[in-house]
């Protein structure tokens, strides 16, 4: 209750609204009694998921071998050797992908050996916004 940590191992699944995320492991970090947040009803801080992460939220689908979601921001960084990010027939990877959930933005590194890579196909007008 006081800022704890549940964790989760195995074939693990968690949802929230219309996302959800499949991994071997996921933390949940919750806020403490007195940071208790108005509009997180479910007290939520931050989620870590390791381990062959699938996220999926609407038409986005991510793959990667680690995410971290912080619900304040509502920020989600998916990293691993080649993170993933689908929308339609349109994909990019990268060594570390940031969504920006509040206005629909993604940031994608490279690890400064191998390239971005990304293929936009135009049918999926949302890939490219």
């Amino acid at each position: 209750k006081d800022g704890s940590m549940v964790e989760f191992l195995g074939n693990v699944r968690a949802t929230r609204e219309a996302d959800e995320i499949l991994a071997r492991a996921t933390k949940i970090f919750l806020y403490p009694e007195n940071e208790k947040k108005s509009d997180n009803p479910d007290n939520v801080k931050k989620i870590v998921a390791a381990g062959e992460v699938e996220y999926t939220a609407g038409d986005r689908k991510a793959f990667a071998d680690k995410a971290v979601y912080t619900t304040e921001d509502e920020v989600l960084v998916l990293t691993g050797k080649k993170a993933r990010l689908l929308t339609g027939k349109s994909w990019i990877t990268g060594k570390k992908i940031t969504l920006f959930r509040r206005d629909g933005r993604a940031m994608v590194e490279s690890d400064g050996k191998n390239r971005v890579e990304a293929f936009f196909n135009p049918e999926d007008k949302s890939a490219v916004q």
